[in-house]
């Protein structure tokens, strides 16, 4: 990973953004796998108008080494400062394609997968209520007071105002959950 001198405006947009991110939908099925994920443009469409409001924007370049290709994702912030990363992956042979649409599939693969790390997203089943859902176990105190925000701040010593902020602005159901269990224990100790 590579960076610019600071990332302490970096951090805190994306600390911001990461408490309004979704998860994004799985709309797209493996042909072959038949498992469900979500693909390129639903990520990107989930992160765009979070990203713009918080100053951030994400930029990625296919790259190529010997016998490998990749990309190479950076974010950054309109203060200037940034972050990437760059991942590669063998050049291999698929059955039926020519290698411009094997590189082309590598790339898009890493993209999606590149774009949803540095944004620390995850996609996660629509059930648009036609599945059932077994709802996770609650979140215990001590798992809240462990939860850290992408700055690495615990929840745990975050103010009530900034609690509350968590509680009614985060699309984050793990963020919001753990901002309510500190501050009903916050209560229950007064």
């Amino acid at each position: 990973m590579n960076k610019s001198e600071s990332v302490v405006k970096l951090s805190g947009a994306l600390a911001k953004a990461q408490a309004e991110m979704p998860a994004v939908e799985k709309n797209a099925t493996n042909p072959f796998l038949k498992n469900r994920y979500a693909d390129l443009g639903a990520v990107i469409e989930a992160a765009k108008p979070i990203l713009a409001r918080h100053g951030l924007s994400v930029v990625q370049m296919p790259v190529t080494l010997d016998n490998t290709v990749g990309v190479t994702t950076m974010l950054m912030h309109e203060s200037g400062e940034w972050l990437e990363g760059t991942i590669l992956l063998p050049l291999g042979e698929e059955k039926g394609k020519s290698v411009a649409q094997v590189v082309g599939s590598v790339i898009t693969y890493l993209r999606r997968y590149s774009y949803a790390s540095i944004l620390g997203m995850y996609a996660d089943e629509d059930t648009d209520g036609n599945k059932p859902t077994t709802k996770p176990a609650p979140m215990t105190y001590e798992q809240a007071a462990q939860m850290a925000t992408a700055q690495g701040t615990k929840f745990l010593d975050l103010t009530n105002d900034q609690l509350d902020t968590v509680i009614t602005q985060s699309k984050n159901p793990q963020a919001r959950e753990a901002a309510q269990i500190i501050k009903n224990k916050r209560s229950e100790a007064k």
